[in-house]
């Protein structure tokens, strides 16, 4: 086999985001008395999204993030609310949603029979690994390399250097980074030279000179990549 280490992200690659983030803003609209109807959704997600590209092109710190959202959507919404009291009931009910891709887990029960499972993810620390315990994934991932724990985020390749080196692993060519963003994931895997396998569910076109060297619909089909 030519691979010996597989690199997954987290997010909508394995881990259903958009399902946890969808419980996680219904939980915390309704501790704090609101509504949770899609309209007010997503207007969050679209200040979230915002912030978390520039968490990627280095604007602003996790720190920042964490609170910086909730200031903004609060403020959109005309909330009188604390912004970190918000964050930090978010980021709780975000934790406990551990909900996975449909298939992902039958298919990296097989996968870690035949070659050591590495996982680098965009994301807060406590969050990131309180999903993972709820879920069947926990103590899979060796090294697991989380953006908020490093302070490098996707596409940086410097994240890519430091899974590497505690993976003790310095053949490129033995490595496959599998993720579903092109400017995260395989653009990142590209600036550091590795291998990438873009996961596009949804058969997105590509409108960007990014290349992966293989793009999937179906994660089963990374079974014909690597065995």
């Amino acid at each position: 086999m030519k691979f010996k280490l597989l690199i997954f992200d987290l997010d909508n690659t394995l881990l259903d985001y958009e399902m946890a983030e969808n419980y996680a803003l219904d939980e915390t609209f309704k501790y704090f008395k609101l509504e949770s109807t899609e309209e007010l959704k997503e207007s969050f997600r679209i200040i979230n999204e915002e912030n978390w590209q520039k968490l990627e092109k280095g604007e602003i710190t996790s720190v920042e993030l964490r609170v910086l959202r909730f200031e903004q959507f609060g403020r959109t919404q005309g909330l009188k609310w604390n912004p970190n009291e918000v964050s930090r009931i978010y980021l709780e009910n975000l934790g406990r949603g551990g909900f996975i891709i449909e298939g992902a887990d039958v298919l990296l029960e097989d996968l870690k029979k035949h070659f050591r499972l590495a996982s680098v993810t965009n994301g807060i620390s406590d969050v990131q690994r309180a999903r993972l315990e709820n879920s069947s994934f926990d103590g899979y991932f060796n090294p697991l390399v989380i953006s908020d724990e490093v302070g490098v985020a996707k596409p940086d390749p410097e994240i890519f250097r430091i899974l590497l080196e505690k993976a003790n692993i310095t053949d490129k060519e033995s490595v496959l980074m599998i993720g579903d963003s092109l400017t995260s994931d395989i653009m990142g895997a590209a600036a550091f030279g590795i291998p990438s396998c873009w996961y596009n569910p949804k058969n997105l076109p590509s409108d960007s000179d990014i290349s992966p060297d293989f793009t999937i619909t179906n994660l089963e089909e990374i079974r014909d990549i690597v065995l």
